[in-house]
């Protein structure tokens, strides 16, 4: 075969077995860069063997190290990081000192070289931030503090490898002979790292400046890949790395004011050469040795993963974060993230990571990227689980504020606004303007100390521990609104509210309509939903746009939007509450399951099944092809075919599989 010819034969494969790994990680909630793990894997050396000469492949790698670097530095910008400095200063270098520390003392503990086992902290060290941000934007969690706290960690440890791969040289040559050459090293690469704050802040802003104003975006495009490039080689010539190059020209790009369109430019060019990257460390990955030492490497996975939970939790403790915060932060960033390859290359280029540790690394950090989503989710029953410890109250509610001074609008008939974003000022805003006396909680300790000058009744709090909303005065509070984004924390604050406070009103915000049934279960007497009402917006908008009377228009929505909460309101009056089941928030689902052909439950009634008494779980709606039964009473018979929408604990749900399988 032609030499043209068998290069576009393992692009193609490349591409097909992404496609269909892509579309298999997606059904599974798993991270993209899994998928392109797994494309490796398969057509790697150790796999299929369809790929025969993995050079080309780590040609296009490298291409697309150099493009990713180059993207995540112009997406990072130095005024951002700034602005996110407390958490990645006091979070984030608590974060990397212990990893690294703990790391290399159990390394070297178990025989490895001390600058092998300094080294393998390092790696351990980073967090995907790829990886988090597509969890988290999946969640719809990205403005939650704890995600913030996270992000600014992971940031950090994105930074941090600049140094460590400087680092790299000076490990490997710790004896007298190869100690002033890496020092030598070192010293270029922060001479480089001054001669990019120059060009950031003066250079290359009047360069791109006199490059837009000749109007031609084929220059405009030439001229961003070519600082990308032209960087890299000079870092690569410096003895650093290629990747470490094109890293510092996104940061160069990152303040000018063509930030936005250099990167809109060379994103396309990323998407496609990054998977390249990942599908050529998927190839390094032995499957025979993984077989061969599966037990230790799952032992390992587990390890790593609780280890930098734990490391992460505990190093966000300083900042008086409450535990649900710090639990969620140490889960988020249990994993291991890309740069970790990156800095792996310097590493085996050095000799501090032989064949047999290459290939640990790999699958440790592999295993533990695809178990992150499944890690992020146990947060909530993790949470609940330290929250039944005797733990101290500092512990469990952060900066608590002093149980002395009464929070205002305790006296009764106040309203507690949780969150003070966007709707929460709003909400405050229209009670002081008609008289209703009123007490926020916030999470956020700049928010409040910037508020309290203000006159602002507010205080420092995490709303879904119980103390907090008892200092709020929530059992004798007319109503609570619950304004926070970040969904799953609004249910468990529902559910907590309710629970303490029978009789109050609780209004919760949430942004999809999918997720009002569990908010209504869990004791929210009203939800608002951004979905719908977003919907109803544009609505408003699109029948103006056809010169329809103002009135007209007004009916025409207003009648939409009663129509809809008057049936979510009648369907909140026979819904099944939490507090039926005993069960916890973080215990409860809410699933489908379809009724097979032969299943014992096809052809009996509700009342037949008794579900509600004999199992503890409830059929709160039932999809019979464009029929939808919400709230079905006992006489309704179930059919085969019908999808029925459960709600009860995990174990529960699990046990009443059975009876919708056939035999």
């Amino acid at each position: 075969m032609p030499l043209e010819d068998q290069y576009l034969t393992e692009v193609l494969i490349i591409f097909t077995l992404s496609i269909a790994a892509l579309a298999f990680c997606q059904r599974m909630k798993v991270p993209g860069i899994v998928a392109f793990f797994l494309t490796g894997v398969l057509a790697g050396p150790y796999g299929l063997g369809l790929i025969g000469d993995q050079a080309d492949v780590q040609t296009l790698a490298e291409i697309g190290i150099v493009f990713l670097l180059f993207t995540i530095g112009m997406e990072m910008s130095l005024k951002s990081l700034f602005e996110m400095r407390k958490g990645m200063l006091l979070g984030g270098v608590i974060q990397i000192g212990l990893t690294i520390a703990c790391v290399a003392l159990v390394a070297w503990s178990f025989g490895l070289p001390l600058p092998v086992a300094v080294f393998f902290g390092m790696l351990l060290a980073h967090t995907s931030t790829t990886v988090m941000l597509t969890i988290f934007q999946h969640r719809g969690e990205m403005d939650t503090p704890p995600v913030k706290l996270a992000l600014g960690i992971s940031v950090l440890q994105d930074l941090s490898t600049v140094p460590m791969i400087l680092m790299v040289p000076m490990l490997a040559g710790m004896d007298a002979s190869g100690l002033l050459p890496s020092l030598l090293t070192f010293v270029a690469g922060l001479v480089l790292l001054a001669v990019v704050a120059v060009s950031a802040l003066w250079v290359v802003p009047r360069l791109l400046y006199h490059v837009a104003r000749l109007k031609s975006r084929e220059l405009f495009i030439l001229t961003v890949i070519s600082l990308c490039l032209g960087t890299a080689w000079i870092t690569s010539h410096l003895g650093l790395s290629l990747a470490l190059g094109a890293f510092l020209a996104g940061l160069i790009i990152s303040e000018s004011e063509y930030s936005h369109e250099a990167l809109s430019t060379v994103t396309p060019f990323k998407d496609v050469f990054t998977s390249f990257f990942f599908v050529s460390m998927g190839m390094l990955l032995d499957t025979a040795f993984f077989a061969g030492h599966a037990v230790e490497i799952l032992v390992l996975i587990a390890v790593v993963i609780i280890g930098k939970a734990v490391i992460g939790a505990v190093a966000v403790l300083p900042a008086k974060v409450p535990l649900h915060t710090a639990v969620l932060t140490g889960l988020a960033i249990g994993q291991i993230g890309e740069f970790a390859f990156i800095l792996s290359q310097p590493g085996i280029e050095y000799g501090l990571l032989s064949p047999e540790l290459e290939q640990v690394f790999l699958a440790v950090a592999i295993g533990t990227m695809a178990l992150s989503p499944f890690v992020v989710a146990t947060a909530p029953g993790v949470t609940a689980a330290f929250s039944r410890l005797p733990l101290p109250a500092w512990l469990c509610n952060g900066e608590r504020p002093p149980a002395s001074k009464p929070a205002a609008g305790n006296e009764g008939n106040h309203l507690i606004i949780i969150g003070f974003g966007p709707m929460g000022r709003q909400m405050a805003r229209a009670a002081q303007k008609a008289g209703i006396r009123y007490v926020v909680v916030e999470l956020n300790p700049e928010t409040v100390r910037l508020e309290k000058k203000k006159g602002v009744p507010i205080f420092f709090g995490d709303a879904i521990n119980e103390g907090v909303l008892d200092y709020a005065g929530i059992k004798s509070a007319r109503a609570v609104a619950v304004t926070i984004p970040d969904g799953r924390t609004a249910e468990h604050i529902t559910a907590i509210a309710r629970r303490i406070s029978p009789k109050c009103t609780i209004i919760t915000r949430t942004r999809y309509m999918g997720d009002l049934l569990p908010l209504y279960v869990l004791g929210a007497d009203e939800v608002v939903s951004e979905e719908f009402e977003t919907t109803a917006e544009m609505l408003t908008r699109v029948l103006t746009c056809y010169s329809l009377p103002r009135d007209e228009v007004g009916r025409v929505v207003g009648a939409m939007r009663e129509e809809k909460y008057a049936m979510l309101r009648q369907v909140n009056l026979h819904l099944p509450r939490l507090r039926d089941f005993g069960a916890s928030p973080g215990d409860m689902e809410i699933v489908t399951m379809q009724v097979s052909e032969g299943a014992p439950i096809a052809g009996l009634t509700l009342a037949g099944i008794n579900l509600r008494q004999t199992y503890e779980v409830a059929v709160i709606a039932v999809a019979r092809g464009t029929e939808r039964l919400t709230c079905p009473d006992g006489g309704t018979t179930i059919q085969v075919g019908d999808a029925c929408v459960l709600i009860g604990s995990r174990k529960k749900i699990a046990g009443v599989a059975d009876l919708f399988r056939g035999a």
